[in-house]
């Protein structure tokens, strides 16, 4: 394998396993006030890692660089959803 795919595959691990970190705390309503500061580390992670992926532009598979582009922007999403809706709560 490519130093530049085992990079990419890198970077897409790390994006879907905060992708799922940032759904776990989504389903806990009354819980919102309780996950405000994971969930703006996770948010500053995934923007860390999106930079970083934006940044790192070598040559690799195609498919795994939009897979971590998808996951890294709905994790973001997830939890800037939970934070603009923690706002109105806490």
């Amino acid at each position: 394998m490519p130093r530049s795919q085992a990079a990419t595959l890198l970077f897409l691990a790390i994006a879907i396993v905060l992708f799922f970190f940032s759904l776990t705390l989504l389903p806990a309503v009354e819980l919102y006030c309780r996950f405000v500061r994971p969930a703006f580390a996770l948010l500053i992670v995934q923007v860390v890692l999106l930079a970083l992926r934006l940044r790192i532009s070598r040559e690799s598979s195609r498919p795994f660089v939009i897979a971590t582009f998808v996951f890294t922007i709905l994790g973001i999403a997830s939890n800037a959803v939970l934070l603009i809706t923690v706002r109105g709560k806490c």
